[in-house]
């Protein structure tokens, strides 16, 4: 279908005055480094050998995300490694966190010279002078199979020719062909030293998608993956398609299993049906029978890479996205202890210090911290996933396109919590005693230690789905009264009112998923996903405070040191870290 010729215009950019030496270094400050060292010991010798494998895999995504998040990205990179001086060495040090050329926790502005003045809404998924109006029209005129592979999860869209006048649709093992193919061949590697038949069904299966363009297989696989070595490795995350949501960004996390937390919180899997049941929803809008019974894993993270290590540290994950295998397999949460655990020591409790109440402070601690975060990926795979609109079969996710990521997470947050409030009340009943206290003291715990994570959550700025989807809960709650401002400008929780504001957001957010309903969500977010400036007054006595942590690979540095690393990316990683 041709487009007007005015989609090929381009505004003209006004000159960006890009921050100094000094300024850099304080924006940078804002990510404090943390060492992760995880003890391998214990792992069989090819297990260890295939960890460097996974590894060099892992950091080939590097390179295929600077791709998707922007086209300029792997020239400037290259730049930016060239210029030897202190501005430019804090150039490419702020430059990787970002994974581009703006910052995200400053709203997305620049912080280089010659680069747009705002990353593209379609990332480099789309062409980036096409509207949304531009693409539906030309997606709508295909016949269906074509439809549905311009709007899936695995295709970038491309011109078909220099005329920029027709559109096509452009598997990912084609767009990024030379750079899967290598890491194919280390998955594959990887999978003849390991021991472990799941890895091995894993690593083949997923080496083969990165070649077939077909995940669905090798996401069975990853569900069924019960191994020492935990790996999460392709395209999954859509956050970065601002458009519509559609797009599928690279990452990569290799893991080490904690059995013993894992055992720990595998009980609360068992109780998600009866959870779901009793969702405070119209019960047509209730799953009566939930995928099977899926996983929760808790890790300690060895290495990340591509959208797993921009900007805010994943600290959990919920997948995969495909809603085939949600259905049958259900979704696997996995929990990255040690980075939450660096979350907590190094933002989370001086943030406390300064927010709450001294009274209150003593009520904030990592196990209540850790157990929303497990409930919070437990909740995404609850609620509304196969909806009917207006006749259609579809899913919240296409219904709510570019809002769908911070409803989404916003429902998981706050859903965590009526989960956990419901697990209190029958605890006994549901066999949680030694899980889950469910005294006075344990639940003032809970809320008033996720108060604390709320400001925590509101400083990644509303370009982020976590961020805009934690102000819409805070000023919700804040309406209500379940949160109050005090005269020195510290927040009170009042408890009753706030877990009643929990259960009736629960309700409103699962609703509007149900419903499909863009209109409903699209007024949530303009009226309550903001930065009210009462709040933003209170952040400024969080100045010096890091906003998260910038995670440093020691171990995954220290597995690979006798080996080439395979890509420069790696390099600029050691050399950063040691100045």
């Amino acid at each position: 279908m041709a487009l007007p010729a005015g989609a090929r215009k381009t505004r003209k950019q006004k000159p960006i005055q890009a921050p100094g030496l000094t300024e850099l270094q304080k924006m940078i400050s804002r990510f404090t480094p943390t060492s992760l060292r995880v003890d391998v010991s214990r792992l069989s010798a090819g297990d260890r050998q295939a960890l460097v494998k996974l590894v060099q895999a892992s950091r080939i995504l590097d390179d295929i995300f600077l791709n998707q998040y922007w086209s300029g990205n792997p020239a400037l990179y290259a730049r930016l490694q060239r210029d030897s001086s202190a501005l430019g060495k804090a150039r490419l040090h702020y430059f990787w966190i970002n994974k581009s050329p703006w910052s995200a926790l400053d709203e997305f502005k620049p912080f280089l010279p010659g680069v747009p003045p705002r990353k593209p809404e379609g990332a480099n998924f789309y062409p980036e002078e096409i509207s949304k109006q531009q693409f539906e029209s030309w997606a709508g005129s295909l016949p269906q199979k074509e439809q549905e592979s311009a709007k899936g999860f695995f295709t970038v869209i491309r011109w078909k020719d220099d005329s920029h006048r027709e559109l096509m649709s452009v598997p990912y093992s084609e767009a990024y062909k030379d750079e899967l193919t290598r890491a194919a061949g280390l998955l594959r590697e990887a999978a003849e030293l390991t021991d472990n038949p799941t890895l091995q069904k894993f690593l083949r299966s997923r080496a083969d998608a990165f070649l077939s363009n077909d995940y669905y297989e090798s996401d069975i696989a990853w569900m069924d993956l019960n191994a020492p070595v935990d790996i999460t490795i392709g395209p999954y995350e859509t956050y970065n398609d601002e458009l519509f949501g559609y797009k599928a960004a690279f990452e990569a996390y290799v893991n080490l299993r904690d059995d013993a937390e894992t055992a720990k919180f595998s009980v609360l899997a068992t109780h998600l049906q009866e959870i779901e049941d009793n969702l405070p929803i119209d019960s047509p809008y209730r799953n009566p029978k939930l995928g099977a019974a899926a996983p929760t894993v808790v890790v300690n993270q060895i290495f990340s890479a591509g959208d797993g290590n921009h900007d805010i540290a994943t600290a959990a994950y919920n997948l995969p996205n495909d809603e085939r295998v949600v259905n049958q397999k259900g979704s696997k949460r996995v929990m990255l202890r040690n980075i939450q655990e660096a979350k907590f020591r190094s933002v989370l409790l001086p943030i406390a210090r300064r927010m709450l109440s001294r009274q209150a402070m003593v009520d904030v601690n990592f196990e209540s911290f850790f157990t929303h975060i497990v409930a919070h990926e437990l909740m995404h795979g609850l609620g509304p996933h196969q909806i009917k609109v207006q006749g259609r079969d579809t899913t919240p996710r296409n219904e709510l396109k570019e809002l769908y990521s911070a409803i989404e997470e916003a429902k998981a947050d706050i859903t965590g919590l009526f989960a956990l409030q419901y697990m209190m009340d029958h605890d006994r009943a549901m066999g949680l005693t030694n899980l889950l206290p469910s005294d006075d003291a344990a639940q003032r715990q809970l809320y008033t230690t996720y108060l604390a994570s709320m400001f925590r959550t509101l400083r990644f700025g509303l370009n982020d789905a976590h961020g805009k989807g934690m102000a819409i809960q805070f000023n919700y709650l804040m309406d209500k009264g379940g949160i109050s401002a005090n005269q020195d400008r510290t927040y009170a929780l009042n408890l009753e009112k706030f877990k009643q504001g929990v259960r009736d957001l629960t309700h409103d957010l699962l609703t509007l998923e149900a419903e499909g309903d863009y209109a409903g969500a699209k007024k949530l977010q303009d009226e309550l996903g903001v930065i009210r400036p009462s709040l933003k007054s209170s952040f400024e006595r969080l100045q010096g405070i890091p906003t998260d942590i910038e995670p440093i690979f020691v171990t995954a540095d220290e597995l690979a040191l006798p080996m080439k690393p395979a890509t420069a990316s790696s390099k600029v990683r050691r050399n950063r870290h040691a100045q």
